[in-house]
């Protein structure tokens, strides 16, 4: 009998402090751009330019507080919440859905209104899946069959959701949830040629709704050519290409980008990337492509220092949970991928985007905790773990 089955093996420590720092770092960047980005706007809307950044500042100190106690919580403990993790993301899968509950904006439902805030489910539903999808194909599951069989069941729940997240509609974050899954089930040992078969087979559900939905269509082309739809499909992608050439190396400073100013779509939230690159130029840009490539450094040195294999896939399922999002979103702005709705985590404005990767974080900060205790001989000769 594996003797980490019957008692806990694990010797605790502290977090990761460059994890920590890197969080952090990026936060304290999110809260200055969405001042910059949004200050003009919020004045002419709202009557206040400090609007957008004191509520940012509210969903940071809550985010931060949820981070602080996520990271005390074990992350074993939720290896129990499944079952009920699921249920909760079908529940608010299909309430966004319900006139009268879920709030819609240019065309999409999102959000479930609750008066003093209004939350994005799909930010953490995408939590809920991997941690579901980590339990079920860890090595410690307790699965029988054959390959395919056990594939089955998980992947027609990842179809689901991907559906329900599809009619709200929002692509972007259904593609997220997609290429996690994907990289969860190939470093769990998953046979690749089962994986690949799979792809294969979803080459024409992504042709069906991305080609024969018109506006998805529009975007396509409009990402292989904007400037020939230049004032309409491919006018915010080319403002942003505007924005980068504006910025330059150095940028025009903070606060001094004028593309922010009605030309950008979102400058504060799915676009904040093009006001840095206006405002602090190729380097900020550059470093904000480093803090995340070495966020993710850090998670695949936490999953090689993780004491079991359901903390390991865990490390690496929520690190590209954030790394993914924000590589789309950059791929987005810079003209890389098609045009699509998606934040950048810890920087675009937004309470659930910001909670949800706290919370990630936090989950991250704790599989930072553990290691696997060494066993040593006592002096009475017993065998003890520390």
């Amino acid at each position: 009998m594996d003797l980490k089955t019957v008692i806990d093996t694990r010797r605790k420590g502290e977090p990761d402090i460059l994890l920590f720092i890197l969080i952090f770092v990026l936060a304290g960047i999110g809260i200055a751009m969405c001042y910059s980005a949004s200050a003009v706007s919020a004045l002419k809307t709202m009557g206040d330019s400090f609007f957008y950044l004191k509520k940012q500042l509210i969903w940071f100190g809550v985010s931060f507080m949820a981070l602080l106690v996520v990271q005390e919580i074990d992350y074993r403990v939720y290896r129990k919440y499944t079952t009920v993790m699921l249920l909760a993301s079908l529940v608010l899968l299909v309430v966004v859905l319900v006139p009268g509950i879920g709030h819609e904006a240019k065309g999409s439902a999102r959000w479930i209104n609750f008066g003093f805030a209004r939350l994005q489910p799909s930010e953490f539903v995408k939590i809920f899946m991997v941690l579901y999808l980590v339990k079920v194909f860890s090595s410690d599951a307790d699965t029988v069959g054959s390959p395919v069989m056990q594939m089955f069941i998980p992947l027609l729940i990842i179809a689901l959701m991907f559906v329900l997240i599809m009619l709200q509609p929002d692509f972007g974050t259904g593609v997220d949830l997609l290429i996690v899954s994907v990289v969860i089930l190939f470093v769990s040992g998953f046979p690749l040629r089962y994986i690949l078969t799979l792809m294969v087979l979803s080459l024409p559900m992504f042709y069906l709704l991305v080609y024969q939905v018109d506006y998805r269509r529009e975007r396509i082309l409009a990402y292989l050519d904007p400037w020939k739809d230049r004032f309409g499909n491919g006018y915010h992608i080319i403002q942003s290409f505007i924005a980068f050439k504006k910025g330059g190396i150095l940028g025009v400073g903070l606060g001094y980008g004028t593309q922010k100013i009605v030309r950008l779509p979102e400058p504060h939230t799915d676009f904040i990337f093009a006001v840095i690159a206006e405002e602090v130029g190729i380097f900020g840009t550059a470093f904000i492509v480093v803090l995340y490539l070495l966020l993710f450094m850090r998670a695949i040195t936490i999953s090689i220092n993780a004491p079991d294999e359901f903390g390991r896939l865990l490390a690496i399922g929520l690190g590209l949970l954030l790394v993914v999002q924000a590589y789309i979103n950059m791929g987005v702005v810079t003209g890389s991928l098609p045009t699509t709705g998606i934040p950048l985590p810890f920087i675009s404005y937004g309470g659930s985007s910001l909670l949800s990767s706290m919370i990630a974080a936090g989950i991250l900060l704790n599989i930072s905790r553990y290691r696997e205790a060494a066993a040593t001989r006592a002096p009475l000769g017993e065998e003890v773990w520390q």
